[in-house]
């Protein structure tokens, strides 16, 4: 069967084979993980790989992605791991799983400025790596980072064609995301992965780019596999979640698209409810969220709500880039509208989810008890990476419609 599909139904497929690769490894963990099972997975992720090499052949957007996945990977093994985050919380939840051999390490709350509470799919494949290679490594285990972002770099290059507008899409990924995408920070992979899964949605519920040859099918199972993927990152991913369905509801209301339920409940479910158990095995375990259960949430934030200098604060590190983007792209969207209906409809639902993720953003750094300037401080400028990179995707989007546009026009020229 595989055999016969398109070689875009094989790049996909193959991504979401990498995506349920990720999630069987972490409940495994819960099995009495040992060195067979590590090596069954690195098996997994071994032939998967393979197989997209020799998909890669064919596609030149598909080749580009894995030449980046290559040369990332060099510089992570390359690099050292000396990022807060990345030390303190990702790795060294990575290694108490490692050495405990146990997914669920962190729920004896040891370390509580960890933030125990936080999904674990990403260091429990740095804990499996560490053990086919035998022993702990503060560098090696990093490099899983890479193999997280395979599957959405495998959309982008397969969706963002011609050539050029996949060089434009890392291009603008390394000016929004800088070092995070290999120095062991998960807001680079998140913000890969929430472009990926709205440009999957788009495609598959908003008739975008339906010249591609993929079945519904395989949109639909490579759409699962990447939300579900998205939802076990990090919290954050959850969220974006509930956001890029919310958006999706409104944008089909919006445009009078019937709403196909089942497909719907079918692509978004299995991620809820991987994020469900997790949520449920902390609430178990007592383990709770620093901002969320403080007990001061809603006075601090009706607190902040009521005070101009708090608002000035947030407002500046969310949005003082983020405005000229907007403008820029409502006025590509007026523009745009002469073309592709289906284009339309497409960079209405990234720009809604973009404009209500950063306003959730918003709301979180409202009510957080932390100190707001070292909050703002420490992460405004990670946190927003996914709203400037779904941005980017929107230009790209109207501009890949020109780019067609403009090439129908001069073939029917005389």
């Amino acid at each position: 069967m595989f055999a016969n599909n398109t070689g875009e139904n094989k790049v996909l497929l193959l991504s979401a084979a990498l995506c349920l690769t990720f999630i069987a490894n972490q409940y495994l963990w819960l099995l009495d993980h040992n060195d067979i099972s590590s090596v069954l997975i690195g098996v997994s992720i071994l032939t998967i790989l393979f197989f997209v090499l020799k998909t890669a052949r064919g596609n030149s957007g598909v080749t580009f992605a894995v030449l980046l996945l290559c040369f990332l990977c060099v510089m992570s093994l390359g690099s050292a791991t000396d990022g807060w985050d990345a030390r303190s919380i990702w790795l060294f939840h990575a290694k108490r799983i490692y050495l405990d051999n146990n997914l669920l390490a962190q729920f004896d709350n040891y370390a509580a400025f960890s933030h125990n509470d936080y999904p674990v799919l990403l260091p429990a494949l740095s804990a499996t790596l560490a053990k086919i290679i035998g022993h702990w490594n503060e560098v090696f285990p990093k490099a899983t980072n890479i193999l997280f972002m395979a599957p959405p770099l495998l959309v982008i290059g397969l969706v963002f064609t011609p050539l050029r507008f996949s060089f434009l899409f890392i291009a603008g990924l390394f000016t929004i995301t800088g070092s995070n995408l290999i120095n062991g920070y998960m807001d680079g992979i998140l913000s890969l992965y929430i472009v990926a899964i709205l440009i999957l949605l788009a495609i598959l519920f908003l008739g975008w780019k339906d010249k591609l040859n993929i079945s519904k099918p395989t949109l639909t199972a490579a759409a699962m596999a990447h939300l579900a993927v998205l939802a076990g990152i990090k919290n954050e991913g959850t969220m974006a979640a509930l956001i890029i369905l919310f958006c999706l509801l409104l944008s089909l209301a919006i445009d009078r698209i019937r709403i196909n339920i089942p497909k719907l409940l079918l692509v978004f479910l299995p991620g809820f409810i991987l994020s469900a158990i997790w949520l449920l095995l902390g609430h178990r375990y007592g383990i709770t969220n620093d901002v969320a259960t403080s007990g001061s949430f809603m006075s601090t934030f009706t607190a902040r709500l009521m005070d101009a200098g708090s608002l000035t604060l947030i407002v500046v590190a969310l949005y003082h880039q983020t405005w000229s983007v907007f403008l820029l792209l409502i006025i590509g969207l007026i523009y745009m509208y002469q073309f592709n209906q289906s284009t339309i409809k497409t960079v209405g639902f990234l720009l809604c989810f973009g404009l209500l993720y950063s306003f959730s953003l918003f709301f979180v750094y409202l009510g957080t008890p932390h100190d707001l300037l070292w909050h703002l401080a420490t992460s405004a400028r990670r946190t927003t990476q996914p709203v400037f990179l779904t941005f980017m995707a929107c230009f790209l989007v109207l501009f890949m419609d020109i780019a067609s546009a403009n090439s129908t026009l001069k073939i029917k020229q005389p």
